[in-house]
C-alpha cells in the first residue's frame, strides 16, 4: 500500500491544516504496488492458489481499470519477452484488483515464480505493463518434512519434566475454610532417602496457592511472598531453591508450607482445596540423577504443631495428602505443568559443500522460539521466530536464503532455542507450559541446488550437537538473563569440546505452516534522551517515548559484575521507576559481565513494554550511550500519515501509531509491558478499523482471524 497523506479540516478538527504540498503526476501510470497474498515478494507460502493484488496509479479525472491480464513465468526474462509458460490469464474485463486468484496448472515446491500484470483504462486503452514480481513457493506439503524435532535438556530439566509430580491437596481443606480467616496454612512433609555417595548438587522446586515456604532438614530454603496490592501471585510456576550442601546420605526431611490468601476480588474464587507441588532434584557426583515428587505418601497437617519443619519432629499423627481435584464447570481449567520454562540452548551441526551452488534455502520452525546461524552469521532478521501460535493445533515455519551464505568445504549451522511462546509462563497466574508438555524443539531442513542442477537435503536429526548457552533463562513476562563467561558461536570454545548429542523429540502431530504474514522487526533504535540518579548506583534511562522492544546494553566491569535491568513506563514523584502496574511480570533482565573490557548485551528472546531503564549493580557510572532501546513491532508497513497545524493533534495522532506499535507484537495484545500481553479479542474489535486506516493489516488480520477460529472451533464455550 502507497504512504496517503490525511489532511484534516481546521472547521472539522479545530485547528489550521498543513497545506498540501502540489501535486505531481507520476512518473508511471497503470499497475503498481504489486502483492501476493497481501505481501511483497513473500519467500516460502504454501497457497497452492495465490491470490494477486495491485493498485491502478493515474491522476486522470474520472481513472478507472476496465481490464486486466495476469502472466505468471518461471524466469523473468521470458516476462520480457511477453511470454508466460506458467500461466496467462488472458484479458479479462473486470475492475477487480485484490485477490485475482492464481488459476494455471499446480505450482512447484521451491519454486520461484515470476508474474505481472497489464490493465486497461476507461477508454479501453492499455496501461504500460507492471514491473515483474515475484514469490516463491515453500515446502507445500506436510509430508516434505525431512527433518525430526530435536532439543536438549540439562538434566534438572529432564529430572524435573519427567518426575512423576502430582498436585497434593490437604484432606482438611473444607474445614479450614469454614473458619474464614484472610489466609489459610497447610503443612506438608516428607522423608527422602539420598544413596551413600557424594551429591553434586541438588534443587527444590515447588509452589502452591498462593505461595509456598520450604525446609530441608529444618533449614529454611524458600519464603512465602506477601500477598500484593493487585492481589494476584504468579503461583501456578515452579520457584526454586539451590539446595546443594543442605541434603546428606540417608534420610532426609522436606518440609513446605502453603499459604493461602482468601480473596474474591475478581469474583472467580474457587471453593477447591488450595493445591501444593514439588519436586527435589538430586545429582550425584557420579552423574546419577534422582528425583523426589509429592505425592499421597506425603503427610499433611491443619494447623502443624510447632517445630512442624524441623527434621526431628513426629509426624506419625499426620494425615496421608490426598491427589487434588477440581470441581468442574463452566470457568474451570486444569492445572497445567508448573515447570519452570527451559534455559536457551545452542543446536548445531557440520556439513560439506563441494560443488557450486545455485541457490540456497533453509526452512525453519520451532516449539518455542529460534534464531538460526550460518558459518557464525545470524539468519534472517525476524524477532520471536516463528510467531505465536495455538503450538496445539499449528505451528509457522520460515524460509531464508541463505545461498550467500554458503561455503565451499565445511560449513555450520547452528540455532538458539528458547521456550518462546510454546512453555513460557502466561497470564497473572502465570502458568508455563500451555501447548505440550515436551522441551523446545527446533525442525529445520538446507535445500541446496547446485549449478548441475542436483539437489541435496540437510535436517535436523539425531546426529546434531547440543549445549547449553550464556542465556540462562528466557521468559516474555520476567526478562533474560546471560550471563557472558560463557559463550557459544566460537568454534575454538572449550565448550564446543563438551557438546552433548540432542535428544530427538516426540510432541504430538502439529500443522507445519508456511507464514504468510508480516514477521517482527526492528524498526528503529531509540537514543536517551536523559539518565538521571534517584538513589546512589540507581540509574534511569529515559527514552521518551512507551514502546515494545528490548534494550541495548554497552558496559564494562568486573568479572562476575549482575548488572540489572528493569522497567517501566512512569517514575514515582522521587524519580523511581514504578512497576506495581506490571503486577506479577518481574520484566528484568541480567548481565553478568565477563570481565573482557567492554561487553554487549541485547535480549534476544523477551520484550517489554517502556519508557524508563533502570540500571543497577554498575561499580561506576554508565555513559549516557550506554543504554540504548530496539524498537520492534509486527512489520505491517505503516499506510497513513497526518500532519495539522495543531501540536495536540499531531500528538494524538503520534500516540495512537506508538501504541499500535506497541501492541502488534505477532498478535493484537491488550498491554505490552505487564503479566499479559495477550490477544484479547476485544481489544482488537474496538481498534481494528482505524488500525486498518494506519497499517496495511491484510495479511495480518489473515493470520489473527485463523488464531481465533482455531481455538473457538469445537469448544463448548463458543458452540462452533
Amino acid at each position: 500500500m502507497r504512504m496517503v497523506r490525511l489532511v484534516a479540516l481546521g472547521a472539522i478538527l479545530g485547528a489550521a491544516a498543513a497545506p498540501l504540498a502540489a501535486a505531481q503526476a507520476p512518473a508511471f501510470t497503470g499497475p503498481v504496488e504489486l502483492r501476493v497474498d497481501s505481501l511483497k515478494t513473500p519467500l516460502g507460502i504454501d497457497d497452492p492458489a495465490p491470490r494477486f493484488s495491485w493498485q491502478l496509479q493515474d491522476p486522470a479525472r474520472g481513472a478507472k481499470q476496465t481490464a486486466y491480464e495476469v502472466l505468471v513465468a518461471t524466469r523473468a526474462n521470458l516476462l520480457s519477452q511477453g511470454k508466460a509458460d506458467v500461466w496467462d490469464s488472458g484479458r479479462v474485463e473486470s475492475d477487480a484488483s485484490l485477490n485475482v486468484r492464481y488459476a494455471g496448472a499446480a505450482v512447484q515446491a521451491s519454486t520461484r515464480y515470476h508474474w505481472l500484470v497489464k490493465a486497461w483504462d476507461a477508454a479501453g486503452k492499455p496501461y504500460a505493463q507492471s514491473q515483474t514480481n515475484w514469490w516463491e513457493t515453500g515446502l507445500l506439503r506436510q509430508d516434505a518434512w525431512r527433518g525430526q524435532w530435536i532439543g536438549y535438556e540439562t538434566p534438572e530439566e529432564a529430572a524435573v519434566r519427567h518426575a512423576p509430580a502430582v498436585w497434593i491437596a490437604s484432606p482438611d481443606a473444607q474445614a479450614q475454610a469454614a473458619e474464614k480467616g484472610s489466609e489459610e496454612r497447610f503443612a506438608y512433609r516428607a522423608t527422602v532417602t539420598l544413596a551413600n555417595k557424594p551429591v553434586l548438587w541438588a534443587a527444590l522446586h515447588a509452589t502452591g496457592q498462593d505461595t509456598v515456604s520450604a525446609w530441608v532438614n529444618g533449614e529454611q530454603v524458600l519464603v512465602a511472598g506477601k500477598f500484593p496490592p493487585w492481589k494476584q501471585m504468579p503461583w501456578k510456576k515452579f520457584v526454586r531453591a539451590d539446595v546443594t550442601g543442605k541434603l546428606s546420605a540417608g534420610a532426609n526431611t522436606i518440609a513446605i508450607e502453603t499459604v493461602h490468601y482468601v480473596d474474591n476480588h475478581s469474583g472467580r474464587a474457587s471453593a477447591d482445596a488450595p493445591p501444593m507441588i514439588a519436586t527435589l532434584v538430586v545429582v550425584y557426583a557420579d552423574g546419577t540423577t534422582a528425583a523426589f515428587a509429592s505425592g499421597t505418601d506425603w503427610k499433611t497437617a491443619v494447623p502443624a504443631a510447632p517445630g512442624w519443619e524441623q527434621k526431628g519432629f513426629d509426624d506419625s499423627g499426620w494425615k496421608s495428602a490426598v491427589e487434588w481435584t477440581q470441581t468442574q464447570g463452566p470457568g474451570s481449567q486444569p492445572l497445567g505443568h508448573p515447570w519452570i520454562p527451559d534455559s536457551v540452548k545452542a543446536l548445531r551441526h557440520t556439513f560439506e559443500v563441494s560443488r557450486q551452488v545455485k541457490s540456497a534455502r533453509l526452512y525453519a520452525t520451532a516449539l518455542g522460539a529460534y534464531e538460526m546461524f550460518l558459518n557464525g552469521k545470524r539468519v534472517g532478521d525476524q524477532v520471536l521466530a516463528p510467531g505465536w501460535t495455538d503450538y496445539r493445533q499449528h505451528v509457522k515455519y520460515q524460509t531464508y536464503d541463505v545461498t550467500a551464505q554458503l561455503a565451499s568445504g565445511r560449513n555450520t549451522v547452528a540455532a538458539l532455542l528458547a521456550p518462546g511462546w510454546y512453555s513460557t509462563s502466561l497470564e497473572w497466574y502465570q502458568q508455563p507450559n500451555n501447548y505440550g508438555d515436551t522441551p523446545p524443539a527446533l525442525l529445520a531442513q538446507l535445500r541446496i541446488e547446485y549449478a548441475d542442477g542436483s539437489v541435496e537435503w540437510m535436517a535436523t536429526d539425531k546426529t546434531w550437537h547440543a549445549s547449553t548457552t550464556s542465556i540462562q533463562h528466557s521468559e516474555i513476562y520476567d526478562g533474560e538473563s546471560h550471563d557472558a563467561r560463557s559463550t557459544w558461536l566460537d568454534d575454538a570454545s572449550p565448550m564446543f569440546r563438551r557438546l552433548k548429542s540432542v535428544i530427538v523429540i516426540d510432541p504430538k502431530p502439529v500443522i507445519i505452516e508456511a507464514q504468510d504474514f508480516p514477521p517482527i522487526r526492528v524498526e528503529r533504535t531509540l537514543t536517551a534522551k536523559s539518565v538521571t540518579e534517584p538513589r546512589p548506583g540507581v540509574y534511569i534511562y529515559d527514552f521518551g517515548q512507551n514502546f515494545s522492544g528490548v534494550e541495548q546494553l554497552r558496559v564494562h566491569g568486573p568479572e562476575g559484575t549482575d548488572v540489572q535491568l528493569r522497567f517501566a513506563e512512569i517514575v514515582n514523584t522521587d524519580g523511581t521507576i514504578y512497576t506495581d502496574n506490571l503486577r506479577t511480570a518481574k520484566a528484568t533482565d541480567h548481565f553478568v559481565l565477563g570481565g573482557n573490557g567492554t561487553e554487549e548485551f541485547t535480549p534476544q528472546f523477551t520484550f517489554h513494554g517502556f519508557r524508563y531503564v533502570e540500571v543497577t549493580g554498575l561499580p561506576t557510572a554508565p555513559a549516557k550511550d550506554a543504554v540504548t532501546a530496539l524498537v520492534f513491532h509486527t512489520d505491517a508497513p505503516f499506510t497513513a500519515k497526518l500532519e495539522t497545524g495543531s501540536a495536540m493533534i499531531n500528538q494524538l495522532w503520534s500516540n495512537i501509531l506508538w501504541g499500535q506499535r506497541s501492541n502488534f507484537v505477532g498478535i493484537p495484545t491488550d498491554c505490552p509491558q505487564r503479566d499479559e500481553r495477550l490477544g484479547w479479542m476485544g481489544d482488537a474489535e474496538v481498534f481494528w478499523r482505524a488500525a486498518s486506516y494506519n497499517m496495511d493489516l491484510a495479511a495480518f488480520s489473515r493470520k489473527f482471524a485463523g488464531d481465533m477460529r482455531g481455538t473457538q472451533v469445537g469448544t463448548p464455550y463458543f458452540g462452533i
